[in-house]
């Protein structure tokens, strides 16, 4: 099996920018509804920064975990198109672990769904597009 490299580290990329756009500028405001009573000061804000590198390196290892599986899979699987492996993929691999993740890892239940619809829609949309890009650039 023939794996494009370069696609997979590209779409790695697109896939942690993605996030920052997806839980920044188009869902952040509830994001942070979700996660804090109150926004964080200035002060706090400075803290959770501190140390961040390490997170956004484990998200950036784990979106290359992500994409060169799903590379995998369209390779074994030609029969199927790369959009509908990376919706069975999402459909089931992700969306049962993040909402088993959120219902047990002590978030509040009044935001489980909004929690889960924007976690699940962002890989949602991630898994379909690199899906059909790495189907299409092999």
């Amino acid at each position: 099996m023939e794996l494009n490299y370069i696609a997979i580290l590209v779409l790695s990329l697109v896939s942690f920018f993605g996030g920052a756009f997806w839980y920044g500028p188009l869902f952040g405001k509830l994001w942070m509804k979700i996660h804090w009573e109150k926004p964080p000061t200035e002060q706090e804000q400075k803290e959770m920064m501190r140390g961040m590198w390490k997170m956004f390196l484990m998200e950036y290892i784990a979106s290359v975990l992500m994409i060169f599986s799903l590379a995998c899979l369209i390779g074994v699987l030609p029969g199927y198109s790369g959009m509908m492996i990376g919706f069975l993929a999402w459909l089931g691999f992700v969306v049962p672990m993040t909402i088993s993740t959120i219902i047990w890892g002590g978030d509040k239940r009044k935001y489980w769904c909004q929690k889960i619809l924007v976690s699940v829609s962002y890989r949602l949309v991630i898994f379909i597009l690199a899906g059909y890009i790495l189907s299409l650039w092999r």
